[in-house]
């Protein structure tokens, strides 16, 4: 089980053009979704500048809000995960998980 995250443009709601930006499950690193599209999201650091936006706020899939700060906390919390198949089924990009095809 895990929990899904979302960019989405204040006024907060996962019904506003939400943006997935990954999931975090249990004994796994967090799984970031890239875009290979016009926003080009293919790494940590894209991901950085992206949400940095003032207009971006980062919710869950409980419709909370989450602040940049605590967010990237997390990611970095599961960096220290170690399950063999971490990247199995994802991309490695720079020991960060990335997948480019849609999480459903």
């Amino acid at each position: 089980m895990g929990t899904n995250y979302y960019a989405v443009k204040k006024k907060p709601s996962l019904h506003n053009g939400a943006l997935h930006i990954g999931k975090s499950s249990c004994g796994w690193k967090f799984c970031f979704q890239g875009y290979e599209d016009e926003l080009n999201i293919k790494s940590i650091e894209d991901w950085k500048k992206y949400l940095k936006s003032d207009d971006i706020v980062i919710l869950n899939e409980y419709d909370e809000e989450v602040s940049y700060n605590d967010f990237f906390k997390l990611v970095e919390e599961k960096q220290k995960e170690n399950n063999p198949d971490d990247f199995k089924y994802s991309i490695n990009v720079n020991n960060y998980r990335f997948t480019f095809r849609d999480f459903g």
